[in-house]
């Protein structure tokens, strides 16, 4: 059990100094003070709290660090609105199926940490949503990580159709298991310590896959790739908790823009070959399919509308994420940072080559395919 020390540590892990004193603003608006959290009564007594929106509100009270934390001190400890912004809510599913099987929008594509750090090592809480991809093996019978993927609810997993059929199940074997909540593969348990303290996020979840959906116009055997697009149902609900959230899927009118910046996460798992224990990240441009089609177009590769290209920059791609995982796109990025996924990672050339962005599946041009594939 912690005691109320550790808990702090573990609530206010990025530090930063402020005066004591200043005036500042709490998460919900109310001119306060800037005091440490030990003069504080109405946040001290909630650190031990285990409820994620009050662990939450503490985060984003925090103004500063001087030896002990300080925070925004208002009159209450929790949020007096909902903690989650009134986002549209999805999109109304045209295919028969109901789409409250998908999260609320006032639910889905948040992080305990709120903001993405720098670096290309992932903090152990960003990216709750990103999912290893467990095999058998055909040969030995033992299980193997090879692609990614990402939580879109507490069932389901999207990722790409060449990671569920075709040549990973011949050279590879079969899908059997996804793993959630995992940082570091070479660990049961991800710890650092933190001023003398080991903080460990829970044991990632193994959760058997119960069944499979890939495009039913995808064609492993063509360059192309068109419609790499898979849905996993697992075998059970999951609880979430920090470090097991689902991302949200766009809005039909959601399309990133040429030069917006997205992000790809992973271990760097392909259908071919492992990289990296610790889940990665890295920052890419979107690329318009024009300049990405006459680029492609020397290897053979016809792009389509429902493709879309990010990266091209030397020694920056998708190979710092997972063959299936997600192209990440944040909104409300200065407030509460909700993130909803962009694209699926399709294929390219070799990793980071300058000028040959890599493709991914357009996920906002089959939401309807989604709805219609989702089973109670």
């Amino acid at each position: 059990m912690l005691n109320s020390f550790s808990a702090l540590v573990v609530v206010f892990l990025w530090l930063f100094v402020n005066a004591y004193g200043q005036r500042c603003t709490t998460p919900n608006n109310e001119n306060a003070q800037c005091i440490s959290i030990y003069d504080c009564n109405v946040l001290y007594h909630s650190i031990t709290s285990k409820d994620p929106s009050v662990i939450r509100f503490l985060r984003q009270s925090q103004c500063g660090y001087n030896d002990v934390p300080y925070v925004c001190c208002g009159s209450v400890s929790t949020y007096k609105n909902p903690s989650r912004p009134q986002t549209p809510k999805p999109p109304v599913n045209t295919g028969g199926r109901p789409s409250n099987l998908l999260p609320s929008r006032t639910t889905c594509g948040f992080q305990e940490g709120s903001k993405v750090l720098g670096g290309v090592q992932t903090t152990h809480s960003e990216f709750p949503w990103m999912a290893l991809m467990e095999y058998r093996k055909n040969v030995g019978g033992s299980k193997t990580f090879s692609c990614g993927g990402a939580l879109i609810s507490n069932r389901y997993v999207l990722t790409a159709a060449h990671c569920v059929t075709g040549k990973i199940t011949e050279q590879v074997g079969p899908l059997v298991s996804v793993r959630l909540g995992e940082w570091s593969t070479d660990t049961l348990q991800d710890c650092v310590s933190v001023e003398g303290f080991e903080i460990c996020n829970d044991e990632p979840l193994n959760v058997a896959v119960e069944s499979f959906v890939a495009h039913s116009s995808y064609d492993d055997s063509s360059i192309n790739r068109y419609h790499d697009i898979a849905i996993v149902r697992l075998a059970r609900n999951v609880q979430f908790t920090e470090f097991i959230q689902p991302i949200c899927l766009p809005t039909p009118s959601q399309r990133a823009n040429v030069g917006n910046q997205l992000w790809v996460s992973g271990w760097g798992r392909t259908e071919y070959a492992n990289s990296s224990p610790v889940k990665l990240k890295v920052k890419l441009p979107i690329v318009s399919n024009s300049q990405c089609s006459n680029t492609f177009r020397r290897a053979g590769v016809q792009l389509s509308n429902s493709q879309l290209c990010a990266g091209g920059e030397r020694n920056k791609d998708s190979c710092n994420g997972d063959s299936g995982g997600p192209l990440m796109q944040v909104m409300n990025s200065d407030s509460n940072p909700q993130w909803y996924i962009e694209g699926i990672v399709s294929f390219g050339t070799r990793c980071g080559t300058e000028n040959w962005p890599g493709i991914y599946t357009r996920v906002v041009d089959y939401l309807g395919w989604i709805n219609n594939n989702l089973a109670r």
